[in-house]
């Protein structure tokens, strides 16, 4: 169920549902991504594809747009690997932008992240390498994970954005 949500208010009649580039009005690039797949490889790898997209509307420097794309294809990776055990199952991508913070939220409705997978500071041993690898990249990021499922929040504010946010 692919949703594409612009942020455009009195226009939102105009939203085109299932829609997957970014919408414009003028020069108001929608604040806001949405995406659900099934949780294979090549649908993560579609889903990247889509945030880069997205990404190019904004006046992101190659390295903030190369950190935000792995960390989230990481993420994205880990429910294709992780989440299903039974392989069968959805991840959630979604993205906004606010002011200077761009954050992207990878969900899933998996098994969650054992605890003796998860990331602790200094032990490079603790789990995989994504995890580590999001929180190297992301100025923030933050997981919750449990019998539930798993999200993985990532913000940064990238230099671009905070030049705009003052122009």
């Amino acid at each position: 169920m692919p949703r594409h949500i612009p942020d455009r208010g009195a226009d939102a009649d105009a939203d085109q549902t299932g829609t997957t580039s970014p919408v414009t009005a003028g020069t108001v690039v929608a604040s806001t991504f949405e995406e659900q797949a099934p949780a294979l490889p090549n649908e993560m790898a579609d889903l990247r594809r889509k945030l880069t997209r997205w990404l190019g509307e904004f006046p992101l420097g190659p390295d903030s747009k190369h950190d935000i794309t792995l960390a989230t294809y990481e993420a994205l990776s880990n429910v294709a690997a992780h989440a299903y055990p039974d392989g069968h199952g959805w991840a959630r991508l979604q993205a906004t932008r606010s002011g200077d913070a761009l954050t992207v939220t990878v969900t899933d409705t998996g098994c969650g992240i054992p605890a003796t997978r998860r990331p602790q500071p200094g032990l490079r041993t603790s789990g995989g390498r994504g995890l580590l690898l999001i929180e190297k990249v992301a100025d923030r990021s933050d997981i919750n994970t449990g019998d539930h499922g798993t999200e993985i929040r990532m913000t940064w504010h990238p230099a671009a954005l905070r030049t705009e946010c003052r122009t």
